[in-house]
């Protein structure tokens, strides 16, 4: 009898320690919704605003010469680098993101059906 009892203490245990793990993993989860939110919202926001990096407009009439080709040159390198920031690297950031919530749904998954065993197994008793 006294070696059951053990048994269920370590079972009681376990639960509690896939319990709290469960718990820290859901706290993760909802950080990880949040952002994952926030930069989809953001990301919009970067798209709509990326035709005022082309204002004023600019025209051989309005400026020439040499200051207008340097500052073309870096409007246009601008242009590129926020292209590259609102299509490639917030698309691999939001993939990491739902990488992430996607492990720890599994994990999640994985300690709840370890805790139905675990409970079973008290139940046996």
């Amino acid at each position: 009898m006294l070696e059951n009892e053990r048994l269920i203490a370590n079972l009681r245990s376990d639960i509690s320690v896939l319990q709290n793990n469960m718990q820290a993993n859901q706290e993760k989860l909802q950080r990880l919704r949040q952002a994952r939110d926030y930069i989809t919202n953001e990301h919009g926001d970067l798209s709509a605003h990326k035709k005022l990096i082309s204002d004023p407009e600019l025209s051989p009439s309005t400026w020439a010469g040499k200051h207008a080709t340097e500052f073309l040159n870096v409007r246009t390198n601008i242009e590129q680098s926020y292209m590259a920031i609102i299509t490639q690297q917030v698309e691999d950031i939001l993939s990491e993101i739902e990488g992430k919530i996607a492990q720890l749904e599994s994990a999640n998954s994985g300690y709840s059906n370890s805790i139905t065993s675990k409970n079973y197994r008290i139940s046996q008793f």
